[in-house]
């Protein structure tokens, strides 16, 4: 037998609770508290999966058709050699191309899109992207990334271990506040979580070799796996409470029903007793510390090679400065290359987006902003505010024992008004808080050092987490009381 932060795991069975009323025991009922705990693991990936595409427009099915053909045999020639793995086909296209004048239909050409899909180790994937474009390669449709199997197994045992952990702490913030014991586990359901979908892409913004020369700087973000263990604890009163003083007069007991006596006919029904169920609330704000960025970097050109060279220098010169004021998680949610036409469907020309998202403590944040375009971003797309992690956790905790403490009133509330004696705590049931949201940028316009400098004003605000616990508590008239005076007056009919 183990025993884990005073919680003690035993067999499946669950244990034999003396019923106080009549001195006998029965295994299959227990003073029971249920709990599930969280647990996140990043693990960090090492392939990349990219998909290009060959799009061709021409006057004819066959011009179209020759020259996509043409391209997209050059483009897999170069990727052969780079040693590209996975390589396939995903899509062939050709479709006509209509304009429309007067309300008539006229066809003007055709347009063909070949997709290929192929994978790398990360550190060799920005180099092999730019040499397919050079090839002929006009579309970037996605990029993403992936651990090995082992790491991702690894990552997945990783997050059970956190999910107890959590479960474990979750449970002694209730025991705490309801000043009850923790007995054995009886029961533990384990939810698996899957392997993530691939990851976002992310510069290397470390490589010196690659911030000297117009090659996407790449390398692959981690990714997250997440799964959750549900745990039925059976507890007891402190040793040192009573029925009657233990937390407010709410004490623990066994899971089964208490044997109240009918006061009109003197007879027990353990199978029916005396039940208040409540919930309570809990809601505590965290101040954030960290501001996380999505800056753009968007650039418009005759060619695709012209804009992804252009697009791959301003990207590095982002990076690198982000890099020196220490930017941390910096990453690009998304590359995208795409095709310009006009209303006649004329192709005139090329844009690419790269969008790029880092994180830094809130102070450092709107300086970092402001050096970041300063150096080639030119889109703001997204500022937002978290509080780190062991905050948010000793939040979570917190809003549990508040939650308890909202519950515990509110019955004491009801059985004072009803003139009712509170008994045991037959159940509880803790109903965790999930992490927020990051919180939206607010600007401190009344901040005379922020109004008078250049920089950015940034100020974090606060994150908000709840949460609820809910309980089953018996309990009996008031033995200085009558049934008729707990209900104020309403009679009881025999």
């Amino acid at each position: 037998m183990a025993k884990t932060n005073n919680l003690t795991v035993v067999s499946g069975q669950a244990p034999a609770i003396v019923d106080p009323l009549t001195g006998s025991t029965n295994p299959n009922t227990a003073q029971i508290l249920n709990v599930t705990g969280q647990g996140k693991v990043t693990v960090p990936t090492t392939l990349t999966e990219v998909q290009l595409g060959i799009q061709v427009d021409g006057k004819t099915a066959t011009e179209v058709q020759e020259k996509t053909a043409q391209r997209s045999t050059a483009v897999v020639d170069v990727l052969q050699k780079l040693g590209a793995q996975e390589l396939q086909t995903t899509s062939i296209q050709l479709n006509p191309v209509y304009s429309y004048k007067d309300n008539t239909q006229t066809l003007t050409g055709f347009t063909g899109l070949n997709t290929l899909q192929f994978e790398l180790p990360t550190a060799r994937a920005g180099a092999a992207i730019d040499t397919a474009i050079q090839a002929g390669a006009n579309l970037i449709q996605n990029i993403s990334f992936t651990a090995s199997d082992k790491a991702s197994q690894q990552a997945r045992l990783q997050v059970l271990s956190e999910a107890v952990k959590d479960a474990q702490a979750q449970a002694q913030t209730v025991f705490s506040t309801l000043k009850l014991t923790p007995g054995n586990i009886i029961d533990i359901n384990i939810n698996s979580a899957d392997n993530p979908s691939p990851s976002p892409l992310v510069f290397n913004a470390t490589d010196n070799a690659l911030a000297k020369i117009a090659t996407t700087p790449i390398i692959g973000s981690p990714q997250t796996i997440e799964g959750s263990v549900s745990l039925d604890i059976s507890y007891s009163p402190n040793s040192a409470a009573t029925l009657a003083s233990a937390t407010d007069n709410l004490t623990g007991a066994s899971k089964q029903a208490v044997a109240i006596v009918d006061p009109l006919t003197g007879s027990t029904n353990s199978n029916n007793a005396q039940i208040l169920k409540v919930t309570g609330q809990g809601k505590v704000t965290v101040p954030t510390t960290l501001t996380e960025v999505q800056l753009g970097i968007q650039v418009d050109g005759k060619t695709a090679t012209e804009v992804q060279e252009k697009t791959a220098q301003r990207s590095t010169a982002v990076v690198d400065v982000l890099q020196k004021l220490g930017a941390q998680e910096l990453q690009t949610t998304s590359i995208q290359l795409n095709p310009v036409y006009n209303d006649s469907q004329i192709l005139t020309g090329f844009t690419e987006l790269n969008t790029l998202q880092f994180e830094l403590p809130t102070a450092r944040a709107g300086a970092a902003i402001d050096t970041a375009i300063q150096a080639g971003a030119n889109l703001i797309q997204n500022i937002s505010f978290t509080a780190s992690d062991k905050a948010l956790q000793q939040a979570r905790l917190q809003v549990l024992s508040e939650a308890v403490k909202d519950a515990q009133a509110q019955a004491q509330t009801v059985f004072s008004t009803l003139k009712l004696t509170p008994g045991k705590i037959i159940d509880i049931d803790i109903n965790s808080a999930n992490n927020p949201s990051p919180s939206p940028l607010v600007f401190n316009v009344a901040d005379k050092a922020f109004a008078t400098g250049t920089r950015t004003p940034l100020i974090g605000g606060t994150q908000t987490i709840e949460g609820s616990v809910s309980l089953d508590i018996a309990y009996s008239a008031n033995s200085a009381g009558t049934f008729d005076l707990a209900l104020n007056g309403l009679q009881r009919s025999a």
